[in-house]
């Protein structure tokens, strides 16, 4: 192995007058021979993100009836975790107290989750986050402290700074593409510069180090250059991916322009959403692999969901409130569609993580995603049975695949446990009713 190869080498490059950067995944020869430990700075880093799907679920389709490991899988769980289940933990029965406040239906209950206190209005941002508090531990040292995003192009990030600050959230994967590869500094001038993401896309950030690259693969051996080369191909499709957004549709013979359709967000449709999600999973597992953050947020779709499927005009929350409940089956079969996508999108993203390798385990499992709604049964507008789960040990750091119930203690016990699991040298969380001291022990190794 060459003494050069440091474990943060970054490959530089120029696009368009403006520098840009490719950070590098972790190779064979920054570990010992049983590959578990990097040679020279230790153990792999451990990795943060949360993940957000408005509206909750249906909870005799979602909620497992038998409680530790091999816990049972009802329908709209397995969608999301059937396959992963020994590294997925499923919380239930936690609820959110309020504190005498009043309930704000679906934005109280994951503001209290996160921040540990009861909101006063819809608006209302009562204090910074557990992620970074976290962030703060484990991202100092990284390039994007934490990474937040939104599929719907609707929704904000539920991450806080402080009180009254929430974190910005990116709303288009090109936008993201542009903040992880782009440097923002021009050649021969002082002034910031931003390159333009169709440049970037359409002549690819790999076109512009090839040259480094071709040195690079001189120093590894067989196995890291085949990693290289398949970790140049995600990015790669991933930009023939963003290329297809930037591209005005073909003029064909039969093709003509629609009237305006009165109001109507394409960026709502349920196809285009998963399609913008999924996106920014694979941006942001790039990221996670070349250390370039160690932290992210996804929301999913907002609180008030105007998502909807292709040809119909009732979006999701609407749809809640106004169908019934089927006496046969007891949920809402057309609401119900939504909950299926929101695992779908889920699974894609705990299956990103585990495809990429480090040493004996995968990207999975060295992180911690921690995945919650706002509600219950969306029609009831509940603060109980708050649905949550954890995918992954964080690198040992929690026990997995669990069915945890709460018997309705404060989902404040589960910020509490994966404060601690990272670091932060914190003993109580919450507020009045919401504190707790006790971390969910059945997580804690």
């Amino acid at each position: 192995m060459s003494k050069k190869l440091g474990r943060r080498r970054v490959l530089h490059g120029m696009i368009g007058g403006a520098a840009v950067s490719v950070g590098l995944p972790y190779f064979d020869c920054l570990f010992n021979n049983h590959g578990t430990a990097l040679a020279q700075t230790g153990a792999f880093p451990a990795r943060f993100g949360t993940w957000f799907w408005g509206c909750g679920m249906n909870p005799a389709r979602w909620v497992p009836t038998t409680e530790g490991s091999g816990y049972d899988l009802p329908p709209e769980l397995a969608q999301g975790i059937d396959g992963f289940q020994d590294r997925v933990s499923v919380l239930t029965g936690f609820d959110t107290p309020l504190n005498g406040e009043t309930n704000h239906p679906h934005y109280a209950p994951p503001t209290v989750t996160l921040a540990g206190q009861a909101p006063t209005s819809p608006t209302d941002v009562p204090r910074s986050t557990f992620d970074v508090e976290i962030a703060n531990i484990i991202g100092a040292s990284t390039r994007f402290r934490v990474l937040d995003v939104t599929a719907d192009g609707q929704g904000s990030a539920w991450s806080a700074q402080s009180a009254g600050t929430p974190s910005p959230a990116e709303s288009s994967p090109i936008a993201l593409y542009q903040r992880v590869f782009g440097t923002g500094f021009q050649v021969g001038g002082d002034e910031p510069f931003v390159p333009d993401p169709a440049v970037m896309v359409r002549k690819s950030v790999l076109s512009s180090v090839i040259d480094q690259t071709k040195a690079l693969e001189s120093e590894l051996g067989s196995h890291d250059r085949q990693r290289l080369d398949q970790y140049f191909t995600s990015i790669r499709q991933l930009e023939n991916q963003l290329d297809v957004l930037l591209r005005e549709p073909p003029d064909l013979p039969a093709c003509f322009m629609p009237n305006e359709p009165g109001g109507e967000n394409l960026a709502q449709e349920i196809t285009q959403v998963i399609d913008t999600h999924n996106l920014f999973v694979d941006l942001l597992t790039i990221a996670l692999a070349c250390d370039q953050t160690r932290v992210f947020n996804i929301n999913l779709w907002r609180i008030f969901t105007d998502v909807r499927f292709e040809g119909e005009s009732t979006g999701y929350h609407r749809l809640t409130h106004d169908e019934f409940v089927d006496p046969a089956l007891g949920y809402q079969p057309l609401s119900q569609r939504f909950v299926i996508k929101a695992m779908d999108a889920w699974r894609y993203l705990l299956t990103q993580l585990d495809s990429i390798q480090e040493g004996d385990n995968t990207l999975l499992d060295n992180t911690a995603v921690f995945a919650h709604s706002g509600t219950e049964f969306p029609k009831d507008h509940g603060t109980k049975n708050i649905p949550m789960l954890i995918a992954g040990s964080a690198g040992g750091r929690l026990n997995t695949g669990l069915h945890v119930r709460g018997a309705g203690s404060s989902t404040s016990r589960a910020a509490l446990t994966l404060q601690q699991a990272f670091g932060v040298p914190v003993v109580t969380w919450g507020d009045r009713n919401i504190q707790t001291s006790s971390p969910i022990g059945e997580l804690v190794p």
